[in-house]
């Protein structure tokens, strides 16, 4: 009705039914929204989680073939580091779902996230993980790697840092023994892996905001 200028508005529905219409609709704009950044967001996290495993010193320890390196210390041929890393990290990436699940009319909803399987076969199971010795001896070094811990790997014989070997950057010499570096070393619930998605909160907040973006 307009009177001296003013619109009034008649509102026929009562405020219950008016709340839950806005609420409908607000709802119905953020699942768009959802749909429309999934892919970008699922990008976003497969960059973050590369650059979170690039980040960790184990990593940057195979790409060095300096002496006393992981690269050198388990003998990987030099010039494959960077092809044994890559093909690592992509494993790990290409791991990585995520269920993104509709909001409800009351704001709620499921985000749900797979990063690293625990059983670790995607990882153990890339040809790269391993080193054919000149006796023909399959040394699986990632698994060394990922789940030895500290423990004796190789009795009877030691490393040895010159620059020479396979890797450039030693030889094992017969004699003592030798495992995974302390510093380096992994467990099934805490190796390069497990650390490399530990106190990533806030990162991983930052991504979900752009769901609604």
């Amino acid at each position: 009705m307009l009177n001296d200028g003013s619109i009034f508005v008649d509102l026929l529905d009562s405020n219950n039914t008016i709340q839950d219409k806005m609420y409908s609709a607000l709802v119905e704009l953020i699942n768009k929204k959802i749909i429309k950044n999934k892919d970008k967001t699922i990008t976003s996290f497969k960059q973050r989680i590369r650059r979170w495993v690039m980040d960790q010193p184990e990593i940057d320890s195979l790409l060095n073939a300096g002496l006393h390196s992981l690269h050198a210390q388990f003998g990987l041929r030099r010039g494959s580091e960077s092809t044994i890393v890559d093909d690592i990290i992509s494993a790990i990436v290409n791991s990585f779902t995520v269920h993104i699940g509709k909001i409800n009319n009351k704001f709620k909803g499921k985000i749900e996230f797979n990063f690293q399987p625990q059983h670790f076969f995607n990882l153990l199971s890339l040809p790269g993980g391993h080193v054919i010795t000149m006796k023909g001896s399959d040394l699986h070094w990632l698994d060394w790697l990922l789940t030895h811990g500290d423990t004796t790997i190789i009795v009877g014989y030691e490393y040895e840092a010159v620059s020479s070997g396979r890797s450039g950057g030693g030889v094992m010499n017969a004699g003592g023994v030798w495992r995974v570096p302390p510093e380096f070393s992994g467990t099934d619930t805490n190796n390069f892996v497990t650390r490399a998605f530990k106190f990533r909160e806030k990162e991983i907040s930052q991504v979900l905001q752009g769901l609604f973006v």
